[in-house]
């Protein structure tokens, strides 16, 4: 089974834009393009794409995001994630400090 570019916004509570975005920069290509040029996505780009607004959502940049899901292995990926958050924290940390400052 698979979505349209549609359906998968919908689903997901964002844009078709966005997820044409994501296409364009290589962070989630469509499982397959129809003959009409429409984007569809199977199981495993929804759980893809899951990931990726999750990350979105604990303020990780896109560039961070694709090193994080451009890991080879599951273990790898988990491990990149890690490494992507605590780096992410440690920059809130500065922050957070910085504003405490002033």
């Amino acid at each position: 089974d698979d979505w349209s570019i549609q359906e998968i916004a919908r689903l997901a509570g964002t844009t078709s834009r966005t997820l044409r975005h994501y296409d364009d920069i290589g962070l989630l290509p469509p499982s397959r393009v129809a003959h009409n040029g429409y984007r569809h996505y199977d199981g495993p780009a929804l759980v893809r794409l899951q990931r990726i607004l999750l990350l979105r959502e604990l303020g990780l940049g896109l560039p961070q995001i694709a090193d994080v899901l451009g890991s080879a292995s599951d273990s790898d990926a988990a491990a990149s994630e890690a490494s992507a958050l605590e780096t992410h924290l440690a920059l809130l940390r500065d922050e957070q400090t910085r504003l405490a400052r002033q």
